[in-house]
């Protein structure tokens, strides 16, 4: 049995007659197509959009690195009994930790106060602010979302959601669901917090409507997918100071290129793009993918499924 991954796999977990094949690629992964030996695919988003146009008549499992599963054709690995399960919580608590640090350096003024050699009079105290007390919004309760309300609760936040389902979760003080439940509460916050999907529905979801509908003084922070914002109406909306700021982290190009247009504004931070990297998460997702290979392997439960398969 063979398994196909571009991540690092726990081998001494499995049995002895599945042996790990490390690719580098769908280039690589095309070279495997027909072949009855492989029973399971790791790998990115790409990798899994690519094989489904392979031929893989044994294949088990498609284990996603990402939690995102945007693109992946998730119905038509269902109709051919082939599970699809993404990397469900294994990036949360980086994300989050992030979103929090992200949110400290806007509160704190970092960048207009870097370093103690300015004389004492010319810092800008008065710009410093406290994040107890204020009011955030988060953009998607999944996830991540929900391990960023659980470290926004020691800072004595007022921790609202917006999620089109109607999930419970004891983190959120109130919920919203519709769009227009958005435009008429948006105004009461002073962080919006986005973790959205891209997909048909938040796909430039955040636009000039509901820009406006903002309070002046709110800061966005994102670390979701960029397609969920008109690019135009947010470049705009920080430039013209309709809301007050912004830290982004996550762009088109990685590494965000010095020439990008965000990148000039003064009241946006901008973040590296490595919200979702630390060496801990690297040890949870080689665990997951194991124990999810084992799992298909011996037909067993799986961990984080995102289709339906009869």
């Amino acid at each position: 049995m063979l398994v196909l991954t571009d991540k690092k796999l726990n081998e001494t977990e499995l049995s002895k007659d599945v042996k790990v094949i490390k690719l580098d690629g769908v280039a690589e992964l095309k070279g495997y197509s027909g072949s009855t030996d492989v029973v399971a695919l790791c790998g990115s988003r790409a990798m899994a959009i690519a094989a489904e146009k392979m031929d893989f008549p044994s294949i088990k499992l498609v284990q996603l690195t990402s939690a995102g599963f945007d693109g992946v054709p998730l119905v038509e690995y269902a109709k051919r009994g082939i599970h699809v399960c993404n990397a469900g919580a294994v990036y949360s608590a980086p994300m989050a930790e992030t979103i929090v640090f992200g949110m400290l350096q806007f509160a704190k003024r970092y960048r207009k106060n870097p370093n103690n050699r300015r004389f004492k009079l010319l810092r800008k105290y008065s710009l410093i602010t406290e994040l107890a007390d204020k009011k955030v919004l988060i953009m998607g309760a999944g996830n991540i979302g929900t391990a960023v309300a659980d470290r926004l609760k020691g800072f004595s936040m007022q921790i609202d959601g917006y999620d089109i389902f109607d999930v419970k979760k004891p983190q959120y003080e109130k919920m919203l669901h519709t769009r227009d439940e958005l435009i008429n509460n948006i105004g009461n916050y002073d962080y919006i917090v986005c973790t959205l999907p891209d997909n048909d529905e938040t796909r430039g979801f955040f636009d000039k409507e509901i820009f406006g509908a903002m309070n002046k003084n709110a800061v966005i922070v994102n670390v979701g997918r960029r397609a969920v914002f008109n690019e135009n109406d947010f470049y705009s909306a920080l430039k013209n100071k309709v809301i007050g700021g912004a830290v982004l982290d996550m762009f088109e190009k990685i590494p965000n290129p010095i020439t990008n247009k965000f990148r000039r504004l003064s009241n946006t931070v901008i973040l590296p793009g490595v919200a979702a990297i630390s060496q801990e998460l690297n040890v949870r997702l080689r665990d997951l993918m194991t124990n999810n290979v084992k799992a298909a392997i011996e037909g067993q439960p799986l961990s984080f499924v995102v289709n339906s398969v009869e």
